[in-house]
């Protein structure tokens, strides 16, 4: 951890790894639930939304150990990403109600937008 506090404990310093590589994991399971198209998709954004807010949790608490700009720049991509996921769900969820048999396509956008913060949270630890 570069931006760590030298006055850290060392068992701080392993809670915010361990931390981080959580949220890392959890971060790689809701990018790869994005990455399958399902022609009944809102209960899979709906799980990435929540899984993206544990990574956000688990961010946060790590960020109130250590001060570090690429921390606070990986929680605001974060933020991008729960909105884009949110916006995509209201699109579904607009789209089945005008018509049942139509077919959502935000997956390539989501994609693209879930392959950045996680990279910054990795440099982070």
């Amino acid at each position: 951890m570069e931006a760590s506090d030298p006055d850290l404990p060392d068992a701080a310093v392993e809670h915010i790894s361990q931390m981080l590589t959580l949220a890392k994991s959890k971060h790689q399971e809701a990018m790869a639930l994005l990455g399958t198209p399902d022609p009944n998709a809102l209960p899979r954004l709906r799980e990435v939304l929540r899984l993206l807010g544990e990574v956000e949790l688990l961010a946060d608490d790590a960020t109130s150990y250590v001060e570090a700009g690429v921390m606070k720049a990986a929680i605001k991509d974060l933020h991008f990403q729960q909105a884009a996921v949110q916006a995509a769900i209201a699109r579904l969820e607009n789209v089945r109600v005008q018509s049942p048999w139509a077919t959502p396509w935000p997956w390539f956008t989501l994609i693209v937008l879930g392959s950045g913060p996680i990279k910054s949270l990795a440099r982070a630890s």
